[in-house]
């Protein structure tokens, strides 16, 4: 009737305007519910992110959304990151983030591999996320493996790379990530592991370290066994031709890098073949190798390889 009315009083001949108004009146409709659903659409988007934190608050002290875990520079269980060995600082990031000086939060290129591989695989067998992403998990998120989640972990991971400096994000997730159940922060883990602040740490315990990250719980069999296994001693050896290759280390420090490893936990396991096929190994569920993984430039800090 509406614009029956209205074809009336602005058409001079009301018959034609009539038929003209009768066939464009369901593409006005369309139109109209179109507009309502995009409408819909950026409100429900808006709110989203509204709802997602904007991570304003790391600065100071709260309680960890996926672990309950007190992230608090007021606390002894806090430690700075000048505090902390540079070994396990740059054995974190070429194992779990090689280009993590470089991007602004998303590493579009692994997160591209990433897609590729999960794709021919048919299942989730590697992982993407930054260190930033993973810090925006481990505080603010759980550990649904939904898109929604994944959507809000990029979104604050973003967020937090704009508000602050790469080195107060690597001091954060340092304090918070899991390194066994119950053991999160590498103050916790240096002393669960070694007896020794984070600040002591060597190179071959922190190659422990870091090749826990992906699965805390199943890598650190080899620390209740007291002896490394195959699939360990070969990731861990290979964290630490990465930290070579990326000029963290000396060619004498990557030699006592092995020994320590060979040694470590006073298993005395000796030195296992680098070309294991980890295919045979219990512990590995199809996460690409620490070698296999893309490696970017070597980490833009100026952190020296003669620091202790």
């Amino acid at each position: 009737m509406i614009f029956r009315d209205l074809g009336l009083f602005l058409w001079p001949h009301p018959r034609y305007a009539q038929e003209v108004l009768k066939k464009i009146a369901p593409l006005a409709w369309f139109g109209l519910i179109l507009l309502s659903l995009v409408t819909i659409a950026t409100t429900a988007f808006a709110l989203f992110l509204v709802l997602t934190p904007d991570g304003k608050d790391l600065e100071g002290c709260l309680k960890t959304t996926m672990f309950q875990v007190d992230l608090c520079p007021k606390k002894q269980s806090y430690v700075k990151i000048g505090q902390i060995s540079p070994f396990l600082k740059n054995a974190i990031i070429v194992s779990e983030d090689a280009a993590f000086w470089d991007h602004h939060g998303i590493d579009w290129v692994e997160l591209q591999n990433s897609f590729e591989t999960n794709l021919k695989k048919g299942r989730m067998a590697r992982g993407g996320s930054t260190i930033t992403q993973q810090l925006a998990k481990n505080v603010y998120l759980s550990a649904d493996k939904s898109l929604v989640r994944k959507f809000r972990e990029a979104i604050i991971a973003l967020r937090l790379e704009r508000l602050y400096k790469k080195e107060f994000i690597l001091e954060k997730y340092l304090n918070v990530v899991e390194f066994a159940p119950g053991i999160y922060g590498v103050k916790a883990a240096s002393q669960h592991y070694f007896q020794v602040p984070p600040n002591e740490l060597n190179i071959g315990q922190s190659a422990w370290l870091a090749f826990l990250l992906p699965n805390p719980e199943k890598y650190s069999v080899s620390f209740k066994k007291k002896k490394l296994t195959p699939f360990a001693q070969r990731q861990m050896r290979t964290i630490v031709d990465r930290l070579h290759r990326f000029k963290r280390i000396s060619d004498d420090q990557r030699l006592s890098g092995y020994h320590q490893i060979a040694n470590l936990f006073g298993s005395g396991t000796g030195d296992i073949p680098i070309d294991l096929t980890l295919e045979n190994s219990p512990e590995w569920d199809g996460e690409p190798p620490i070698d296999d993984q893309p490696t970017a430039p070597p980490p833009n800090d100026e952190t020296s390889e003669d620091e202790q």
